[in-house]
């Protein structure tokens, strides 16, 4: 054989994914041309059957769902056995300082300042001086810097400075416990209450959870002289939960500064959706992107007058109508390789020994063919979790008009939230608003002002109010982490070995199985990893727990169960070592 170039193998290699298409594309056309005339479901069987064999072999060269090699670390006598972190006194040592963090109240508020020495932002003194002396063996090997007093940067430095630093983040806030709910929790709030089995409390997963294990880890791993080759940097926020402008986003530009665009090897943070079974198959979800945000305000201005004289239509009536107008038209869902997600449904396709035939047929062939790929999303907007992963999310937030009872109003505003799909954009949304808008302005005769203009677009000579429409938080996709390389392969190889080795299952159905599938996915909301796209292009969102383990995220009886705490101790601990071998090599 004469050897080819690589230039030449990449034509080759083009050339037969290109007649790989074309075959794939000439017997969909055909098949689906038979379905159409003769209607039979036992042919449209026939068809996905058909489909899933030729994507069987398309996979085949590109790997859809990822395999991923378990990441062991050697038996070392310097470190723990990962048994450790399930005696007794580890333990109660970990539901001491995790309770503690709990304990102190560290909500933050929407209407909160920028500066962080404001007064308003006391309370994180006390969550500082709490880390200081829950986390000693960090604190004396590390480098603290301050950012906007608050935020907290951590920097253990490595050894060979040619290697990337690694970026592990969290945010230290809650959110706000509304006073009128408090008697309604089961364990105050801020009691830090463990009951045998699980921490309860505000933040005892969002993100306490994470953070405090997260921090666990590193400090016990340097109370046994682990002094690493790469340097490891520990990113706190403040202000996670009112959109981390005076927390993350200040930590990157500093970040971004002292080590420069693309400096960092991968960055942990937040997110995912654990680990889950799902059609009989174990998959860890750790996100590789999350989706964009878009707030939308409209304002409808109108004469106001006396209540005694109505019209027919306030200005409240007409944003009402507005609203239902808006809510009754949902986003369509969409799906393509674009969406992360789009992955993991393949590995529940390929894993999922539970899935019915038709539905894995349908996934693997829904590239290939319109009523394959109808019925998938038709499958997943029945499922408001999996909907909201796919297509564009609207919720109408807040409405706030009136000031007097026999008033009319003269100032309606509405905010609409939206969470942007892969498959959507900015102006795709933002033009959706204007159009219904439009629909109601024209119907009132009303004047619109849309989102930059300066001048109003009325629809009478003397509109009698006019809509004004104004965006904020313009934030597109994040951009996809790829699920492959020495990073991912790190992230997600200790992600299997603690989930497959270590992890318990007391209620999980035996017929699963011990394997564990680590699958990229989308998250619906955002974190602090908005701002860290500069740094890296690998950025995995994961929140180590189990199922069920973890209850109630921003809601009453916030909990979370202490053996997927443990577990999660144990992945932070897993993956900084794993990542100190593979840096050996060097």
């Amino acid at each position: 054989m004469i050897p080819m170039y690589e230039e030449e193998k990449t034509s080759e290699m083009k050339q037969s994914r290109f007649n790989l298409k074309v075959l794939i594309s000439t017997l969909t056309a055909t098949i689906i041309t038979a379905v159409l005339c003769i209607g039979s479901t036992k042919l449209y069987n026939r068809e996905l059957d058909s489909l899933s064999l030729l994507r069987e072999l398309y996979d085949d060269k590109n790997n859809i769902c990822p395999v991923t090699e378990k990441m062991i670390p050697s038996k070392s006598e310097q470190f723990s056995e990962l048994d450790y972190f399930r005696t007794s006194k580890y333990k109660n040592h970990s539901v001491e300082v995790w309770g503690n963090a709990v304990r102190i109240p560290s909500m933050t508020y929407d209407d909160y300042p920028e500066n962080g020495d404001d007064h308003k932002f006391d309370i994180f003194y006390k969550m500082e001086s709490f880390i200081k002396k829950s986390f000693p063996h960090i604190i004396s090997k590390s480098e603290l810097i301050h950012i906007n007093t608050h935020a907290l940067i951590f920097i253990i430095h490595g050894e060979n400075k040619e290697l990337k630093p690694i970026l592990l983040t969290a945010h230290q806030d809650v959110v706000p416990v509304p006073p009128d709910t408090v008697l309604r929790w089961k364990y105050p709030p801020f009691e830090g209450h463990f009951d045998g089995q699980y921490l309860w409390g505000r933040g005892a997963a969002d993100d306490k959870d994470h953070f405090i294990s997260m921090m666990e880890a590193v400090d016990h791993l340097l109370s046994q002289g682990f002094a690493p080759k790469r340097t490891i940097i520990i990113g706190l926020g403040f202000d996670e939960e009112i959109e981390g402008t005076r927390g993350a986003k200040l930590i990157n530009d500093y970040l971004l500064k002292r080590y420069g665009k693309d400096s960092i090897f991968f960055i942990s943070d937040e997110g995912g959706m654990g680990v889950q079974d799902m059609y009989g198959a174990r998959l860890a979800l750790p996100s590789t992107g999350e989706k964009g945000y878009i707030d939308i305000t409209i304002e409808l201005a109108t004469t106001g007058g006396h209540a005694s004289i109505p019209p027919r239509h306030t200005a409240i009536g007409i944003m009402s109508e507005l609203a239902t107008l808006i809510e009754s038209k949902p986003y369509e869902l969409r799906l393509t390789t674009e969406n992360p997600f789009y992955v993991q449904l393949q590995c529940m396709a390929t894993k999922g020994k539970d899935m019915d035939p038709l539905l894995r047929n349908s996934i693997r062939g829904m590239d290939y063919s319109p009523r394959a790929k109808k019925m998938v999303l038709d499958t997943l907007d029945k499922d408001i979790m999996t909907r909201y992963l796919v297509s564009t999310s609207q919720a109408i937030d807040i409405f706030d008009a009136g000031i007097k009872i026999n008033a009319l109003p003269e100032k309606v505003i509405m905010k609409i939230n939206h969470r942007v799909g892969y498959d959507s954009s900015l102006e795709e949304v933002k033009q959706t608003v204007l159009e219904n808008a439009k629909i109601i302005a024209k119907k009132y005769e009303l004047a619109i002002n849309d989102y930059d203009s300066i001048k109003s677009s009325g629809f009478s000579d003397i509109p009698i109010g006019e809509f004004t429409l104004s965006t904020d938080v313009n934030l597109v996709p994040a951009p996809k982490s790829p699920a492959s390389g020495d990073s991912w392969n790190i992230f997600a190889g200790s992600l299997k070995y603690i989930y497959e080795d270590f992890a318990i299952y007391p209620d999980a159905d035996p017929s699963i199985g011990k394997e564990v599938t680590v699958a990229p996915s989308v998250m619906s909301a955002n974190t602090d990893t908005k701002y860290f796209w500069n740094l890296t292009d690998n950025i995995y969102r994961f929140s180590p727990f189990r199922g069920q383990c973890s209850k109630n995220w921003h809601a009453i009886d916030e909990r979370v169960d202490l053996d997927s705490h443990i577990e999660s101790v144990a992945f932070f601990y897993t993956l900084l070592r794993n990542v100190e071998e593979y840096d050996s090599n060097f």
